[in-house]
């Protein structure tokens, strides 16, 4: 229904922007820490918000909530992982092209 399209649009939307937090608000208040200190900020954000958003869901399961953060941290976090390793690729992949 139209009422779950837009509450999945604004979780998506929140929740996707926690991550962003690592790059605009800590640079902001720690301007001397450089990129893999903000990747690593990033990195750890994303994996407290993705056990928080799996504590939500077991609300409305019958699942602990401490399994349903772990499950979802592991998810997320290998799905992360896996989109990581492929943007590396297709990274290298054009530089290498584009360079020789």
């Amino acid at each position: 229904s139209m009422m779950e399209g837009v509450i999945m649009f604004c979780s998506f939307a929140t929740f996707g922007a926690f991550p962003l937090i690592g790059y605009v608000i800590i640079p902001a208040t720690m301007p001397e820490l450089g990129s893999d200190a903000l990747f690593a900020c990033a990195c750890i954000v994303t994996g407290v918000v993705l056990f928080l958003m799996g504590c939500v869901k077991s609300i409305f399961g019958a699942v602990k909530w401490y399994w349903c953060g772990l499950e979802t941290l592991l998810l997320g976090g290998a799905c992360a992982v896996v989109a990581f390793t492929i943007g590396q690729y297709v990274d290298n992949l054009v530089a290498s092209q584009t360079s020789g």
